[in-house]
Parts: C-alpha cells; structure tokens; sequence
C-alpha cells in the first residue's frame, strides 16, 4: 500500500509512518531494474487504468473573515460556480464539488494562516486553470 501527497511525499506501508523520499526512491529505483520498465513507462501504465488528468492549485490569501465566510458558504453548499453546475459534493478533508463532465474543485482553508488551497482536477491543465478561475470569481464576490 502506497500513499501520496501534492508535496511529492510517498509513504509505504510497513515502514516508518513518515514520508522518506530516499527509501521511496530506491524502491522505484528496484522495480524498475526489476521489471525493467522506465519511470515514463509506469506513469503512463496509471493514465492507462484511471486517464490523463491534471490537478492545479491557487491559493488564495484572503482575511481571516473572508476565509470563513467562504467556509460558510461551502457549508451551506454551492449549486454551482458561474456556469459549472454541481453534482455532487464531499467534505471529508475540505469541501470537494464534482461537475456534470467528471472534473472537480475542492476548497481547504488553512488552519494556521488566512489561506484558502482551492484544487481542481480536468482533463488537462488549461481545463484545469479554467475551472480555478471559474471558481475564485465566484468565491470572491
């Protein structure tokens, strides 16, 4: 079992319960020698199972009265932003609202600073900047 992070950290299970990019690493390092496959290889063996996708980030440096009005506002839920209209949301580790096309956005705020991590997952980056900038407008009125 492998987990990850936006930070680049990768923890396995069975090792110590921390991210250890060297460890991490070396176990790429081996599959690959062992299955002699590249690294371009294996991630195009993930697009094959789940898709291309990309996921871009803005964080946006608001006041702490903004953040939570905006927190709010997720709460109480959102029908749509602009002209993406909801399907679905989450709010296990934030708020995560999926569109009619299978794309998503999902809103964190900070708990240590007047910060709100807004994600959004399309098919291709350009999609992906389109649905953030979509989505800002309208947490920002």
């Amino acid at each position: 079992m492998v987990g990850g992070e936006e930070s680049g950290g990768i923890a396995v299970n069975g090792h110590i319960p921390e991210r250890d990019g060297i460890w991490i690493g070396l176990m790429i390092w081996e599959f690959m020698a062992k299955t002699g496959r590249s690294l371009s290889d294996l991630v195009q063996e993930i697009y094959d199972v789940v898709g291309k996708f990309a996921v871009e980030r803005y964080d946006l440096h608001v006041t702490e009265e903004i953040k939570q009005k905006i927190v709010a506002n997720c709460k109480a839920g959102y029908k749509n932003f602009g002209s993406l209209k909801v399907t679905s949301t989450e709010d296990l580790d934030g708020f995560k609202f999926f569109f009619e096309d299978e794309t998503w956005v999902m809103i964190r705020a900070s708990g240590t600073e007047p910060v709100l991590r807004v994600y959004a997952e399309a098919p291709g980056s350009k999609e992906a900047f389109k649905i953030l900038d979509t989505v800002k407008a309208e947490l920002l009125k």
